[in-house]
């Protein structure tokens, strides 16, 4: 996997990914807010969790190669949470028929935890 990952420019990857994000983030397909326990816990949290996930692992896969573990961890982070609330706050203010949900960007910190966890278990470098 890395290899194929390596093949590309550096951020590439990422930036292909955050485009992905922002076309799927803004479709206004005219999702209602949740109603009920079983709406909040529904697959487009796990969709948001993984987008993001994926997201964080690109980036600090690319970070890593210009700094340290701890630095390339901690602006991974921050750069993908910073963009989940980003593209909350996009989709809420020019796009109609979409929502600014806090369990969105709940999901979206989630997904970026775990891929620093995942980094971290799998010492990756």
């Amino acid at each position: 996997m890395l290899k194929i990952i390596n093949q590309f420019p550096p951020f590439l990857l990422v930036g292909l990914w955050a485009i992905f994000i922002l076309l799927v983030s803004t479709v206004g397909i005219g999702v209602n807010l949740p109603s009920t326990l079983s709406d909040i816990i529904a697959w487009d949290k796990l969709a948001h969790a993984f987008v993001y996930l994926v997201l964080c692992y690109l980036i600090y896969h690319n970070l890593i190669q210009k700094t340290s573990k701890k630095r390339a961890k901690v602006y991974a982070l921050t750069l993908s949470i910073g963009y989940g609330i980003l593209m909350e706050i996009v989709q809420y203010s020019f796009f109609p028929n979409r929502y600014f949900e806090f369990l969105d960007i709940f999901a979206n910190i989630v997904g970026s935890i775990l891929s620093i966890v995942f980094i971290y278990g799998m010492r990756y470098p």
